[in-house]
């Protein structure tokens, strides 16, 4: 029912036993022809704006933003179904899950993500390798991702922090939530309008002015790099963004936002994108160049 549960499964091991996917799901590439179970209401020509509108619009009216196959979902018949309660605006949730399980009389196991940060997605990969018959590979694809944190953090601990903006959305203008700004910390960098605020949160611009930040990374939780480097190039040029350090500096990334709004093991690979951005005669990661994008 969601992406993150779809990479951890993949992560060990599971590809060819996942019989079913959301429509969100596009990594890795060997389960893009799964059947898709879920689908959204949000049209793809929407604003930011008015992407913003429909979704504060379904949290005050109780109405969804997605839907489940359930016809499909009873024909495929699963032994597992993973879900999530993380977020009901970025994927079907854990109630609605249950009650399309319950209203098919759908007899399987189900299990819900519940991570909001590297301690809480330790947990959902061992769990997720209980259900699944792959504890020891659960053990070890934890360690692995402990390992690459804490190699980032060895190399960035001694280095100047660059101030840093995390942009989670346009309009209206987000700072990214807690997670993002602790991704940030262990790659090196000093995220300070995110501290606090468990999600993302609308933040007014001076703000920002307050905190003048050296490095701007852009991950609408979402959007395409081309969706946000057009987004960003409406606005980078007047003020105040484009008397901001970080503009002046070129020092602006539209980043890949499911490493980013995603709690899987690619996380991890979020924080290391940010240190090679960051501080990259530490930390060189030779395969991300598809990740990023200068856009300043």
């Amino acid at each position: 029912m969601v992406p993150s549960a779809t990479e951890i499964l993949c992560a060990l091991g599971l590809a060819a036993d996942v019989v079913g996917i959301s429509h969100d799901c596009d990594h890795p590439a060997e389960i893009l022809k799964r059947p898709r179970i879920t689908g959204t209401t949000l049209g793809a020509d929407l604003s930011s704006y008015e992407i913003d509108e429909k979704v504060r619009a379904s949290a005050s009216s109780g109405h969804s933003l997605y839907v489940i196959q359930t016809e499909l979902l009873e024909k495929l018949n699963p032994d597992l179904v993973i879900t999530q309660e993380q977020c009901s605006v970025c994927a079907v949730d854990r109630e609605r899950t249950l009650c399309v399980l319950e209203s098919i009389k759908l007899k399987t196991d189900w299990l819900s993500l519940t991570a909001t940060g590297f301690a809480g997605l330790y947990k959902d990969i061992v769990a997720v390798g209980s259900a699944t018959g792959r504890t020891p590979q659960a053990g070890r694809l934890v360690s692995e991702l402990a390992a690459r944190l804490d190699w980032v953090a060895q190399r960035t601990a001694s280095r100047e922090r660059p101030t840093v903006f995390c942009l989670s959305w346009f309009d209206p203008l987000m700072a990214a939530g807690s997670w993002i700004t602790h991704m940030v910390e262990l790659a090196g960098g000093d995220d300070r309008l995110g501290h606090g605020k468990l999600a993302s949160s609308p933040i007014v611009i001076e703000e920002v002015l307050r905190e003048p930040p050296q490095v701007i990374f852009l991950l609408p939780c979402s959007f395409s790099q081309d969706r946000t480097a057009l987004e960003w190039g409406g606005i980078r040029d007047s003020a105040p963004w484009s008397g901001l350090p970080a503009v002046r500096e070129g020092r602006v990334f539209t980043l890949e936002s499911n490493l980013f709004h995603r709690p899987g093991p690619r996380l991890v690979d979020g924080v290391e994108l940010m240190a090679a951005l960051l501080h990259p005669h530490q930390c060189s990661f030779s395969a991300q160049s598809d990740l990023f994008r200068k856009v300043a």
